[in-house]
């Protein structure tokens, strides 16, 4: 668990879990009964929102974060005001009037500018009885394609035998679900009219008696030219499918100090070693890699390290020394996050000197005492992830020694984070710091 509290839900593959009790459904398969109320779910698919949360005649749904949907609300029927705010600020993203009627589900859909965002409205009978088939609903919320086909497959076929399930215009959802049979399904996404697919999912398993919504997205943070498709139930559970055959890749932080070389994958060199410098980031194909660290004279330093990367998966991979002055790896996978309102920071102690170090970010009213934001505690070669509200911050390096003496390593200056980017905090020796040690932030 990361080292800060913070109240979210990620985008994790329970889908079908949580579906099921959300959904009435149960394990011997009974259809959904007795939906007397009125329901309405929200899904957040603006890229430049803030966590927004829904609320109908003041009863509140929850909130969503980007690629995400807030609980269904059950609510008696009838005529309501709903409201959609920042979950932090409060501020008043949108307001209007919505009418749920008795065993009828809503689910809106905030697209576009967060500044002022369009909401695309789905209403349908949650039925009581599929007779073992499942109804399928789209929505295309990307900005890079004007009109996608959607085709599904049987689990072992592949595109040549996949059938047109819709064509979906951007910022667009169907209104009429096609009804399938349970089971498990390939996805295709193509241009409009194109035999071509840009996107294919693995097989997944449409195996609830229930009403699904797709939705296609573009991916932000650092894999901003692909997309993914969600997959909207009844909770707030949302499970992101993403391309099988996707690149991913990785980036390379160097902290050793006076170290000249080359870092290579897959014995291919890819980048030079320049201390304190992030490489670019490198594109690879879904594999198992090696990484190895030569120094200047094709020694190696560090050789056959496992690296993995996943289809559509960004890592970054910081390289450090320890106590024996033997070099090693630290690889983490980045969140494809917006990174507007909020940041998320992966922090690493590359320091082998103590048992472990305290990171504090400390806004312009607060002390290292009264700090909200903090990685504590963090041993050698660990890291941890944090979520910064949009903010002006001065970072400190905190060493407690077992007799209680406190030591401040490094200080930054205070700082703002740039929209946008996907930051790196690392912990590292230093020969040039008056303590030995530094902080470097690098995006």
């Amino acid at each position: 668990m990361n080292m800060i509290q913070r109240a979210s839900r990620l985008a994790l593959p329970l889908f079908s879990l949580i579906a099921l009790a959300a959904c009435g459904g149960s394990s011997d398969d009974k259809a959904e009964e007795g939906f007397n109320q009125g329901y309405v779910q929200f899904y957040n698919g603006a890229a430049n929102s803030a966590n927004s949360a829904l609320t109908v005649d003041e009863k509140a749904a929850g909130s969503a974060i980007f690629g995400d949907a807030s609980n269904m609300l059950a609510i008696e029927p009838g005529s309501y005001k709903y409201q959609l705010k920042n979950a932090t600020s409060s501020a008043l993203i949108k307001e209007a009037d919505i009418t749920l009627n008795k065993g009828d589900k809503t689910l809106l859909l905030m697209a576009g500018d967060a500044a002022n965002p369009s909401i695309l409205t789905l209403t349908h009978k949650r039925e009581e009885k599929f007779d073992d088939q499942f109804r399928v609903f789209v929505a295309n919320l990307s900005s890079n394609y004007d009109k996608v086909d959607i085709y599904t497959a049987a689990e072992t076929d592949d595109f040549s035998k996949a059938t047109l399930l819709e064509s979906v215009a951007t910022n667009t959802i169907t209104t009429s679900g096609k009804m399938l049979k349970r089971g498990k399904y390939k996805l295709f996404l193509t241009t409009a009219g194109s035999n071509t697919p840009f996107f294919e999912a693995a097989a997944y398993n449409f195996q609830y008696t229930t009403s699904y919504v797709m939705v296609v997205r573009d991916k932000l943070g650092p894999m901003q030219q692909q997309v993914s498709l969600d997959m909207v139930g009844n909770s707030s559970t949302v499970e992101a499918l993403e391309h099988r055959l996707a690149k991913g890749q990785v980036r390379i932080y160097n902290s050793l100090d006076n170290q000249q070389g080359q870092i290579a994958i897959n014995n291919l060199p890819v980048a030079d070693l320049v201390q304190d410098t992030l490489t670019d980031y490198i594109q690879l194909d879904k594999n198992d890699y090696s990484i190895a660290v030569l120094n200047e004279n094709n020694q190696l330093l560090l050789n056959n390290v496992l690296l993995t990367i996943n289809a559509g998966q960004s890592k970054s991979v910081l390289l450090f020394r320890d106590a024996e002055q033997k070099v090693g790896l630290v690889n983490f996978t980045e969140k494809n996050l917006p990174q507007v309102h909020e940041h998320e920071i992966n922090v690493a102690n590359l320091v082998p000197d103590f048992k472990n170090l305290h990171f504090y970010f400390v806004r312009q009213n607060e002390t290292i005492e009264s700090a909200k934001f903090h990685v504590k505690a963090l041993e050698f070669k660990k890291y941890a992830s944090l979520v910064l509200p949009k903010d002006f911050y001065s970072i400190s390096l905190v060493h407690v020694a077992d007799n209680g003496t406190i030591s401040l390593l490094d200080k930054t200056e205070t700082l703002q984070l740039e929209a946008g980017k996907n930051y790196i905090l690392a912990a590292e020796p230093s020969a040039a710091a008056p303590s030995g040690y530094k902080i470097t932030l690098v995006k």
